[in-house]
């Protein structure tokens, strides 16, 4: 009776009487398109009274069906996608962005029903519950996400394509999101219908993402975090301007205070640049590669939200150096990028791709031009970078034809 405007094609059900996980090859691709497409009918003037107290967030009519007894059974589900409760007031809740209370009202609804018996884990036709809807969404809720995942919600529960949440919020670059999960217990390494991990997937899903995983998997192995943002070593301030250590070019402090306070543990790591520690190497103006992640390109054909940082003039502008480099050297992270082949047993000579942050340096690296250094520096990244294919570095630009890169410490993963 209450089908929300939702209904069930042939081919859908085709494709879902198969057993399993459904794979690409088994039609994966189609059952998504056509679910996402039959989606966007859902009608909230269809769904029961109480469903759409549910999905309104109106928890005082909510409260009332229950405690008359005029709630149905809050195991069940509605609609011919079988939406569970707790899923429709995810997705009641990603409609009404512009509320007078925001998410809160959806919170509140949640914490009730959980509170009379409500599983947060109710599988709809293609296996997605609550936490699947919360999470993998260009409108996230993570206060919901939470919400679910302190209730029971399975961080783990895989879809009928095998995925957990994981896999998706990957896709959409949603690092919030994505550091909810890891805290909670996402697995890297569950594997969805056609053999892909998060493991396996995190790298092509730009540096965000790559930089997001990284930290956690180093924090699950007991290894050093890396610097969330840029700020004092020593007190964390960020709001003050910042000097690099004249020896190491890679510890920064806000003040000689916060120095001199660090130096009994720095100086333990602290490593000038020496000639054995660092390559030297050419820049080459004349030629340039694109600095956009090519998982950015993919959101966009994809009809996937990107941000308008990612094609902005700054990440897009030719090889260049920095301002005022006539009158003083100027000391660097850089990004080092190998050329990528698709396979890591074939180890192009061609071109390296460097360029910073603010991309107010820019260049790329010739193996012709010091054949010795572009090799030091191509097995460091490819040995010890992420992925073998970039890595971060601290460096020293003397002048405009001179670049002296630090090879003996690749720093923590950056999410740029």
């Amino acid at each position: 009776m209450y089908n929300g405007g939702l209904s069930v094609t042939r081919e859908m059900n085709r494709i879902l009487s198969k057993p399993g996980y459904i794979s690409l090859e088994q039609g994966g691709q189609t059952l998504r398109e056509l679910y996402r497409r039959e989606s966007v009918n859902l009608n909230p003037l269809a769904l029961s009274p109480f469903a759409l107290s549910v999905f309104t967030g109106h928890l005082s009519l909510v409260r009332e069906a229950v405690e008359k007894g005029a709630a149905p059974d809050l195991m069940g589900s509605e609609t011919p996608f079988k939406t569970g409760y707790a899923s429709l007031a995810i997705l009641g809740a990603q409609r009404v962005t512009d509320g007078p209370r925001g998410s809160l009202q959806f919170r509140e609804t949640l914490e009730y029903l959980f509170s009379k018996g409500l599983p947060p884990d109710v599988e709809d036709i293609v296996g997605f519950t609550a936490l699947h809807h919360a999470t993998t969404s260009p409108v996230p809720k993570d206060d919901l996400t939470r919400c679910l995942l302190d209730h029971g919600a399975n961080v783990n529960h895989r879809s009928r394509y095998g995925e957990i949440s994981l896999l998706g919020c990957m896709q959409l670059n949603l690092i919030p999101t994505i550091d909810i999960l890891m805290e909670y217990g996402a697995d890297l390494d569950i594997p969805d219908a056609d053999g892909w991990t998060a493991r396996k997937h995190f790298l092509s899903c730009g540096p965000q993402v790559t930089a997001t995983i990284t930290k956690w998997i180093r924090k699950r192995t007991g290894g050093e975090a890396p610097r969330a943002q840029k700020c004092c070593d020593t007190c964390g301030k960020s709001d003050s301007p910042l000097k690099n250590c004249a020896r190491c070019r890679i510890a920064r402090y806000c003040s000689s205070e916060c120095q001199a306070k660090a130096w009994k543990t720095h100086k333990k790591t602290c490593q000038p640049f020496s000639s054995s520690n660092t390559v030297t190497l050419k820049p080459y103006y004349e030629s340039y590669g694109s600095t956009i992640p090519t998982a950015d390109f993919t959101r966009k054909y994809m009809g996937y939200p990107t941000q308008a940082s990612s094609f902005s003039n700054t990440q897009t502008r030719a090889a260049h150096t920095p301002k005022n480099l006539d009158r003083e050297s100027k000391t660097l992270v850089l990004k080092v990028q190998v050329p990528y082949t698709g396979n890591p047993q074939i180890r192009s000579t061609g071109d390296l791709l460097l360029y910073t942050k603010k991309r107010d340096f820019a260049c790329t690296i010739r193996r012709v031009d010091g054949p010795a250094d572009y090799d030091r520096i191509s097995e460091v990244v490819r040995t010890k970078g992420v992925g073998g294919a970039k890595a971060y570095f601290a460096a020293e630009l003397e002048s405009r034809e001179k670049l002296v890169v630090k090879i003996s410490e690749s720093l923590a993963e950056q999410p740029w």
